[in-house]
């Protein structure tokens, strides 16, 4: 009597789970019910090691390892699986500068309209560079890029270069700043970006003359 008891029982109990895991239609069909499976995704270790895993474990993974979890790709294109990677407090740390910089040269260029080219001979009359001083000016105030190209005429020009660059470095300053001065053979190349916060810059260097002056009221030492 007791088994006839308890094998009811068990039937009841799987006729119970049976439907829980199903859903009948309008047709009176059994259809089961979807599982729902936690989403899978890519992860890349600190080692560069490739996994496949859930986020869940993932996270549990990083707290285990002392160890940040950071997404670098909402979705992967073959695999259709969002990439995750593990980093060390260094890496980290060395990725955020690098997403940093990215960000700030993106911005930066967005904001310039285009570039412009003015090449200079170095026996340039003073009245003529300072035509093109002027002129550069203009340019970097409507945010152009100015890149200049100042060429020589023989491998003595190198000291005449350098003054040249100096010269227009000094003069636009309040405009523009130099960036990627370099030599190619007797030419000297180097780019003006325009400066994007003046008033800050115009600040700074009246802090500066007024320290300087304070300097000169005090005497030597």
């Amino acid at each position: 009597m007791n088994k006839i008891f308890a094998l009811t029982n068990f039937r009841r109990i799987v006729e119970y789970n049976r439907f829980l895991s199903m859903k009948i239609t309008a047709e009176g069909k059994d259809i089961p019910k979807k599982k729902n499976f936690e989403s899978r995704i890519t992860l890349i270790g600190h080692d560069n090691s490739v996994s496949i895993t859930d986020l869940k474990s993932a996270q549990s993974l990083s707290v285990r390892r002392d160890l940040k979890l950071v997404k670098i790709q909402d979705i992967d294109t073959k695999t259709r699986r969002p990439v995750y990677k593990l980093l060390t407090s260094a890496q980290y740390l060395e990725e955020e500068i690098v997403k940093r910089k990215e960000k700030k040269i993106s911005k930066e260029n967005q904001l310039i309209k285009g570039q412009k080219l003015i090449t200079l001979s170095n026996r340039i009359a003073e009245n003529d560079l300072m035509t093109s001083v002027k002129k550069m000016i203009k340019l970097l105030d409507k945010q152009f890029e100015v890149k200049v190209v100042v060429t020589g005429s023989d491998s003595e020009a190198a000291e005449s270069l350098d003054k040249i660059c100096s010269v227009i470095e000094k003069s636009t300053k309040s405009s523009g700043k130099v960036i990627q001065k370099r030599n190619k053979g007797n030419s000297l190349r180097f780019q003006l970006i325009p400066v994007r916060d003046k008033s800050s810059q115009v600040g700074n260097d009246d802090s500066s003359n007024h320290s300087d002056n304070k300097g000169d009221e005090k005497g030597p030492l």
